[in-house]
């Protein structure tokens, strides 16, 4: 498990951990992104924890043994901030998306369940009032649950993944839209240091106008165990992808990932913008 790096290769700075498990009523706990105060979720914040620098790491990352790898890719979008904008630039971008992933994991299908989620840094008050779910979160979680993730495939694909593809798993695509460096970069905790006893069910709640939508995600506990990485200054040519389910018990399941502020990232930088696209893949 170990990893060879340089002392300057390790930040450490906030990962902000659950703290419980269930709220006083035994009901799942929940986070509001919309309004946190309604959250009956409790994080740990100001836990401080090594963050080490993959790009410094002599240590080849995949995501079959890792959960997560950087790629590169050239978009051909001329202005991220079109996405959610222009159906035809969403349209675009999750056709690149599904390729990259098809070429990335060497599946036989790939869907993408959507074009885009933009997200930005909280100074970007006049963005993030415009969209729902702006804000980059701030706690170690990942996007699904086993349960959750099954019941977004049968709405997505139908009976696809059983009749014709043994094998199927569900990808994150994370790309920094702002230049380096990033106030707020994404950091990824290596698979292989997780426990299933490390996680919790946290119900994410997004309010929109025709109702709540509600989605089961996982939640963590902290463990000396984890290992955390991020990739130091990503360009708008570089991808993160990582796991958020396999059914392939012998490979990483779900990879916990959360925001965090980078305490060597010089002030006055423009906040960071990103964008997120999550699909599934199907092997035969």
């Amino acid at each position: 498990m170990s990893s060879e790096t340089t002392d300057d290769s390790v930040i450490t700075a906030d990962i902000n951990y659950l703290l419980n498990d269930l709220d006083d009523a035994g009901a799942t706990l929940e986070f509001w992104s919309e309004d946190e105060r309604r959250s009956t979720m409790v994080n740990a914040a100001g836990l401080r924890v090594p963050i080490r620098n993959a790009r410094a790491a002599r240590e080849t990352f995949s995501l079959d043994t890792n959960g997560f790898v950087l790629v590169e890719h050239a978009s051909q979008i001329k202005s991220f901030d079109l996405i959610q904008l222009h159906p035809l630039v969403d349209q675009h971008y999750a056709h690149e998306m599904g390729e990259l992933l098809k070429a990335s994991t060497g599946a036989d299908l790939v869907v993408v369940i959507s074009a885009g989620k933009k997200r930005y840094g909280e100074r970007e008050k006049e963005k993030i009032s415009t969209l729902h779910n702006a804000k980059p979160a701030r706690y170690p979680h990942a996007d699904n649950t086993d349960e959750s993730i099954l019941n977004l495939l049968r709405m997505v694909s139908g009976a696809v993944a059983t009749k014709e593809y043994p094998r199927w798993a569900a990808y994150n695509m994370w790309r920094a839209t702002s230049g380096p460096p990033q106030d707020i970069p994404l950091a990824v905790c290596d698979a292989r240091s997780i426990s299933a006893h490390d996680e919790v069910v946290v119900t994410a709640v997004t309010e929109e106008q025709s109702g709540d939508i509600r989605h089961d995600t996982t939640g963590y506990h902290f463990s000396e165990n984890h290992q955390w990485w991020f990739y130091k200054d990503m360009t708008q040519e570089e991808v993160l992808i990582f796991k958020a389910h396999d059914s392939d018990p012998h490979t990483p399941s779900r990879v916990p990932h959360s925001a965090f502020d980078d305490p060597s990232c010089p002030a006055g930088v423009p906040t960071r913008s990103s964008i997120e696209t999550r699909a599934f893949a199907f092997f035969r």
